[in-house]
């Protein structure tokens, strides 16, 4: 697999742009935000990564905020892909989208009318019942095409991105709008305070003394191409997707499969499709919830499949955004790759050792990087991961 990035764009609590992103990547994250657009008795309690204040204020009326992190992400895309709309009026056009909570049944006045023993309208369901947000894209840009939504929890994203770039590889599309979407609200948030996974202080990825989740919210998109293309126009190439490897274990609702069996394999397939070796890859973007069985859980994988990798934990500065985790993390490894370098995982300050593995706690250069992985795990024993070239890489390499 050699499938082409032509742009991206991303919008999480690092930034409303790349550039931005970018820049605030490799900076500590100087405090915790609560949550102020709804109500909760846990708001005060729990802290989270919220979008800027500059991005919430644009959402148009009938609009989730989901679809206003995706659509603001995917102007930036094609932006930088130097496409417009009309470009893709006459080609094999995808969109893949993953996401969780924007596709759940989240109208919360419809529920307390409908708890109340009230008839309210169906609307919401109906609604609920039609809406995708892959669709919508195709909508947005008023052309015609494929679309599919994913919904694999954690791991949308990625699966998004992985499946849009098996599109080009097998001559389904010309062009691929791929990436993934989530927000905070309050299922995600009450839900994971209820799992008693969610964490009064910031998080600490593979730390020892790690107690949960904090969580996020945004949406990164990437601009795929086949190489015929991305050829007749010269477009700029920004990265390459060079492997995708996705499995279920259905170990359990919400708990991952202890030994790591299940991300193992991903990332063995992902690796073996990229045609590249773990002492290829320069670094590895991980899950790292900072859960105490997720963090176990995937640090047995990249110690079966990845040993002596570099590790970084993104979440640390964005929180855990959910369905589109993977997809602002595939950004951000992209990020590091053309940055060549990758960021302190924040927080970390004792090395657990029943883990075995210690993530960078400084931001450290990586000279000629070519390649990383961006994992992901999902409830239900979902898994997945890519692996990512860098603007530089040369298939022949």
């Amino acid at each position: 697999m050699k499938t082409q990035i032509t742009g991206f764009g991303c919008v999480c609590s690092l930034g409303d742009s790349v550039p931005e992103i970018t820049q605030n990547l490799f900076k500590p994250v100087s405090k915790i935000s609560f949550l102020d657009r709804f109500e909760s008795s846990f708001a005060k309690e729990y802290p989270v990564f919220q979008v800027s204040r500059n991005i919430l204020s644009q959402k148009k009326e009938n609009e989730s905020y989901s679809f206003l992190f995706l659509r603001t992400a995917l102007n930036e895309a094609l932006k930088t892909a130097s496409l417009e709309i009309n470009d893709l009026k006459n080609v094999k056009v995808g969109v893949v989208i993953g996401t969780s909570v924007d596709v759940s049944f989240n109208c919360f006045d419809f529920y307390k009318e409908w708890r109340a023993g009230h008839n309210p309208p169906l609307e919401p369901l109906n609604k609920y019942i039609r809406y995708s947000p892959a669709k919508e894209i195709l909508k947005h840009l008023n052309i015609d095409g494929i679309s599919q939504t994913v919904v694999t929890a954690c791991a949308s994203g990625t699966d998004a991105i992985g499946i849009g770039a098996e599109w080009i590889e097998n001559f389904v599309c010309d062009v691929v709008i791929a990436g993934g979407t989530d927000e905070l609200n309050l299922i995600p948030f009450t839900g994971f305070i209820k799992l008693m996974i969610a964490s009064k202080e910031r998080s600490k990825p593979f730390d020892k003394n790690r107690n949960g989740i904090n969580l996020g919210e945004g949406a990164g998109v990437f601009i795929m191409e086949s190489s015929e293309f991305a050829g007749k126009r010269n477009a700029k190439k920004m990265g390459s997707v060079l492997g995708y490897g996705n499995t279920c274990d259905g170990h359990h609702q919400t708990s991952p499969e202890p030994s790591g069996k299940g991300i193992t394999k991903a990332i063995e397939t992902a690796l073996k499709q990229s045609g590249l070796k773990s002492d290829d890859i320069a670094f590895v973007n991980a899950h790292a919830t900072g859960t105490l069985d997720n963090d176990s859980a995937e640090s047995a994988a990249l110690n079966n499949a990845l040993k002596g990798v570099p590790v970084t934990a993104t979440k640390s500065k964005t929180g855990h955004t959910l369905g589109a985790a993977g997809a602002v993390e595939a950004c951000l490894t992209l990020i590091c790759l053309n940055e060549q370098k990758i960021p302190a995982t924040e927080n970390f300050t004792t090395a657990d050792e029943k883990l075995s593995l210690v993530p960078v706690s400084q931001d450290t250069a990586i000279p000629r990087a070519k390649a990383a992985i961006s994992d992901s795990l999902g409830f239900g024993g979902c898994n997945a991961a890519l692996v990512l070239g860098s603007r530089e890489y040369k298939a022949d390499e």
